[in-house]
């Protein structure tokens, strides 16, 4: 191995133990500690050791002088509400909470300190280099007392401002030079999105300029259930896209390459945000296309090496990214893998005889190129999902199992688009009606990928969730049989033996799966939808879903579609929102988009009367039945009977919601929605309410919720809270401590994630 790959790759491995595992304070004291095992090396002789030591050092010291002059600043300024200047780095970016803007903190230290301002739409007409002055709440984001790093600061932004009051703006003259890139840019996914058909315009605008805002979330769930969701996210792997564009136009010439390649691929890394993945395969390919100008070898351990280092240079809380641990582990994974499986699929030939009739051997020929680019393209995207599947479920807790084969049948024509949009976008500048032109006439290669992606996407196992045990466990042993693979001494490895054994395992862990989900005779399920609720029932292969509604960063619909696709589910008969708010239903309308509602109940209130004729055009549409909910009704799901009550209250739609008893033989469980003491005193008083096994705690636990008189009535043994991170105080304490009172055993969604009980008749278990 080259020394640069040693040397960087000790200083890489020093950051990321100091970022995970080492106390800040340490940081100084170990990295001058490390400088005796280099001096030791150094006598000895031993070069490899020299550089390992020296490498750790750099890393350890360098994190303790960034930490002081870059982390420091911010530290001073978390939990203090202050007067700050700031310089505008960026434009503004909408999100979920409002606009959040890119800036530096200037006069705080001696350098400025990478902030994001959150505020109002004041920030929409801020241009970069623009100076403000602003009131704002001050959070240090890097964590380091704390022992974790913030996906925020790992991005680069260590200090959050909550800006409290009035904002003065000093525009700037001009724009600064270093904007300008990411102004060219937006201006560049505008032109793509203008130019092509709305379809379509999303996909392009997000792959050729990162602009992912613009694509359709049922698009994007569909990219993401059958694992090209990467193309969203422009990466190294767009990089390899325009570099391979750049050399068809520039032709063989290394030096000639080199001179045109560089400059646009820098451009473009920041023209698209600079991303971590987009900057290592910008430095990768600055090594490779300078390797035959300076007249060496290509050393691609050494140019990933090289890659990571500088990201871990300009911010070694960069470690904690999550892109960047993806990406790393892509390339990784494609140097030292996909090599061995192509060896291993090498013997995939179809070679005539050179007797045979001369049609033969050309369709065979062809054939066997074919098989080629196959063979060459299932290695690669193998190589790369090896590493990084593991990092995948561990991050977003999902699977991909279509992954290889979408991206088998995606990829090469990813790249067409790719080439397609970004000669469309630059055409936009010149001739924005040649530009729609082309955009109309070129659209269809896009529209194969997205027809692709949704295709794919909606089997039920395209993609799996890990919440269960089976799935997890599928993971653990696929990944130990391709351990015993590497292993393997033997004279030939029997790839087919440990590809069997690991179908066999995939099909046990869908099996048993279903068999899980459709066990019991009624099974209860608070779904972890943040701060929210969303309360599915099950019975003899029947579903019924209560409210779709959270906070979490994924649509509750989704979170709901993922589960029952997870189980081979594809339908729900029947859906039930007890009220309006959004934490109850601002799920609906993606849940429709992914899975068959059979018939929707639905409460009649004064209020939100625009929702109400929102969610009866919506389920109209899709064909589903709608329900009008005035009195009480008995619905049969399966093998249990859900009594619907109607509301008992009015005015607030908290005290005008429905609620729900379900069913079957001697168990039974209570959903209340969001009604207060008032009306649950009501609910006992005109309803024979039996004992429950499970009560779903109402209003997510809220100490004006799930009283005593109706905790007497019903005494729960399970009591099920679906809660997230939230400012109301849930669950209240005095709530939690009539629960116990009352003999429920309490379980919480922010703690245990998804929560089932499962009944049979005489019954239950969970």
């Amino acid at each position: 191995m080259r020394r640069g790959a040693v040397l960087f790759g000790s200083f890489s491995a020093a950051v990321f133990a100091a970022v995970y595992l080492l106390p800040a304070g340490l940081w100084p004291w170990l990295g001058t500690a490390a400088l005796v095992p280099a001096a030791v090396c150094l006598w000895k002789g031993r070069r490899l050791g020299v550089l390992i030591a020296l490498g750790a050092s750099a890393a350890l010291l360098w994190c303790a002088a960034y930490r002081m002059v870059m982390f420091a600043p911010g530290e001073a300024l978390d939990g203090r509400r202050t007067q700050v200047r700031l310089q505008a780095a960026s434009f503004a970016a909408r999100e979920e909470y409002g606009l959040s803007l890119p800036c530096y903190i200037l006069d705080r230290g001696p350098v400025p300190i990478r902030a994001a301002l959150y505020g109002g739409e004041a920030l929409a007409e801020v241009k970069p280099g623009d100076a403000l002055t602003v009131t704002a709440d001050c959070t240090c984001r890097t964590y380091l007392d704390r022992g974790a790093v913030s996906n925020v600061a790992a991005k680069g932004i260590f200090v959050t401002l909550r800006a409290r009051g009035a904002l003065t703006v000093e525009p700037t003259d001009r724009l600064p030079w270093w904007s300008l890139p990411r102004l060219w840019g937006r201006a560049l996914a505008e032109r793509v999105e203008e130019a092509f058909p709305k379809d379509v315009s999303g996909l392009l605008a997000a792959m050729v300029a990162g602009e992912r805002g613009v694509i359709r979330d049922s698009d994007y769930t569909a990219l993401k259930r059958s694992g090209v969701a990467h193309l969203m996210a422009v990466s190294g792997m767009h990089v390899c896209f325009l570099v391979g564009l750049l050399s068809l136009l520039t032709g063989a010439d290394p030096r000639r390459r080199a001179a045109v390649c560089l400059p646009v691929i820098v451009v473009f890394a920041l023209a698209v945000g600079g991303s971590p993945s987009v900057l290592r395969a910008c430095i990768i390919w600055a090594f490779a296309l300078l390797a035959p100008v300076a007249g060496r070898e290509k050393d691609p351990w050494s140019a990933l090496a090289a890659a990571l280092f500088f990201l871990l240079l300009c911010n070694p809380l960069s470690a904690a990214n999550v892109g960047l641990q993806l990406s790393f582990a892509a390339v990784a994974g494609i140097n030292s893998v996909t090599p061995r499986l192509s060896e291993a699929m090498s013997g995939w030939r179809l070679s005539p005889a050179k007797t045979a009739p001369m049609w033969r051997r050309v369709f065979l020929g062809a054939a066997d190129k074919l098989a080629r680019l196959v063979r060459e393209g299932l290695a690669s995207t193998l190589g790369a999902l090896v590493f990084t599947v593991p990092l995948s479920a561990l991050y977003f807790g999902t699977l991909s199992l279509a992954a290889p084969v979408t991206n088998l049948l995606v990829l090469p024509v990813a790249a067409v688009v790719f080439a397609l949009g970004l000669v469309t976008g630059v055409v936009g500048f010149l001739s924005p009606a040649a530009a729609a032109f082309l955009g109309r006439t070129l659209a269809w290669p896009a529209r194969y990928v997205m027809a692709v992606a949704r295709g794919i996407g909606a089997f039920p196992y395209s993609a799996v969730t890990l919440n269960g045990v089976y799935y997890p466990a599928f993971l653990l042993f696929a990944y130990a049989l391709l351990l015993i693979a590497v292993l393997w001494r033997g004279q030939r490895r029997r790839w087919w033996v440990f590809t069997g054994c690991g179908a066999v395992m995939l099909c046990a862990a869908v099996l048993l799966t279903r068999l899980t989900f459709c066990q019991g005779d009624l099974t209860v399920t608070a779904l972890n939808v943040g701060q929210g609720q969303s309360v599915l029932l099950s019975s003899a292969g029947q579903t019924a879903l209560i409210d779709c509604g959270g906070s979490t960063y994924r649509d509750p619909g989704d979170l709901a579609a993922d589960y029952l696709a997870d189980r081979g589910e594809r339908r729900v008969d029947l859906l039930i929102l007890t009220h309006y708010h959004d934490d109850h239903m601002n799920g609906v309308a993606t849940l429709f988009e992914r899975v068959e509602i059979g018939a929707v109940i639905l409460p009649e209130m004064e209020e939100d009367e625009d929702r109400q004729l929102w969610l009866a055009e919506l389920a109209a549409a899709e064909g589903a039945e709608v329900t009008w909910l005035r009195e009480d009704q008995t619905v049969r799901l399966g093998g249990a009977d859900l009594r619907i009550f109607a509301p008992l209250g009015s005015g607030d739609a908290n005290e005008a919601g429905l609620s729900v008893l379900a069913s079957a033989g001697d168990f039974d469980a209570l959903i209340t929605g969001d009604m207060g003491s008032a009306v649950e005193r009501r609910l006992v008083k005109y309803h024979d309410l039996p004992r429950c096994e499970v009560l779903v705690a109402g209003h997510h636990g809220s100490a004006g919720s799930n009283s005593e008189t109706l905790l007497r009535a019903i005494r729960p043994r399970t009591a099920l809270i679906s809660v997230g991170s939230n400012s109301y105080g849930h669950p209240a304490p005095e709530t939690l401590e009539r629960l116990t009172t009352a003999g429920a055993d309490i379980y919480r969604t922010d703690l245990r994630g998804n929560i089932t009980v499962t009944a049979t008749l005489g019954g239950e278990g969970g």
